[in-house]
């Protein structure tokens, strides 16, 4: 099981925007909405709720919870930081003005319509970001996360107007440390999209600790495709919820890859 979910509230243009995505046993329960933002209000509980899919902060940057009341299932789990924050630096991308990103600990469970209960027990990702983003400045990005049981990764490398950014750290108990370098071998699936299947990551941190990371998709379904059209183009955005393998170490952990690029057209 896997998956992941996200909420915005975008003020100046009145709306919200409310993502659901869920893997399971080959089964795949996708909702999106943009519900309308009546009134900025100082209690964000209240903006980040709809009919179906609702967050509720426990306790600032440690504990929050998801609920989701589908169709099919039903689903309540509470994310509780497991390491130390890592603020990703103001603008250190285009695409945010601040960022931060924590692994944690998610547990709760799942209730199917036929009466079966799940319960769950495993490691996420959780990031934040303030400011617009123009996904159609970017030439193409990648950005991942991995969980393993004593350290995590997040990360984001962009690609636009001849320049590259890469922001990013390591995680553990110990603290953070930020990484230097990263560069990533991608395997392209023969679907329609050339959506991507596999990816292996070689970084190094600050510290000068090396790493090679694959990420396998935990089956063929287990992925989400995003596009946006623009003047001149359109850019598209891959969510992939992944096993990933430490090739070092043999250590198995999970995770999501994603690629965003954009097609420019004459």
């Amino acid at each position: 099981m896997s998956g992941f979910s996200t909420i915005g509230i975008v003020p100046n243009e009145n709306r919200r925007e409310f993502v659901f995505l869920l893997f399971w046993d080959g089964n795949r329960e996708f909702y999106y909405r943009e519900p309308e933002l009546e009134q900025f209000n100082n209690d964000s509980n209240l903006m980040l709720q709809e009919k179906k899919l609702a967050y509720k902060c426990i306790k600032p940057l440690k504990t929050w919870q998801i609920s989701y009341k589908g169709r099919k299932i039903q689903l309540e789990i509470t994310f509780d930081t497991r390491f130390y924050l890592y603020d990703f630096g103001r603008d250190s991308s285009a695409s945010w003005h601040r960022h931060f990103e924590a692994s944690g600990i998610i547990t709760g469970e799942m209730k199917l319509k036929d009466g079966i209960t799940r319960k769950i027990n495993g490691y996420g990702q959780r990031d934040k970001s303030w400011g617009f983003r123009d996904w159609f400045e970017f030439d193409k990005w990648n950005a991942t996360h991995f969980q393993f049981k004593d350290w995590n990764c997040g990360m984001r490398k962009d690609f636009r107007k001849n320049r590259i950014d890469l922001s990013g750290s390591v995680s553990d108990k110990d603290g953070t440390i930020p990484l230097a370098e990263f560069e990533i071998e991608t395997v392209n699936d023969t679907d329609k999209f050339n959506s991507p299947l596999t990816a292996t990551y070689y970084m190094r941190d600050l510290g000068g600790k090396d790493y090679r990371i694959k990420a396998e998709r935990i089956n063929k379904n287990s992925f989400v495709r995003f596009a946006r059209q623009f003047p001149g183009g359109y850019t598209e955005l891959f969510e992939q919820m992944v096993i990933m393998k430490d090739l070092d170490t043999g250590e198995i952990g999970t995770g999501m890859m994603e690629h965003l690029r954009t097609i420019k057209e004459e």
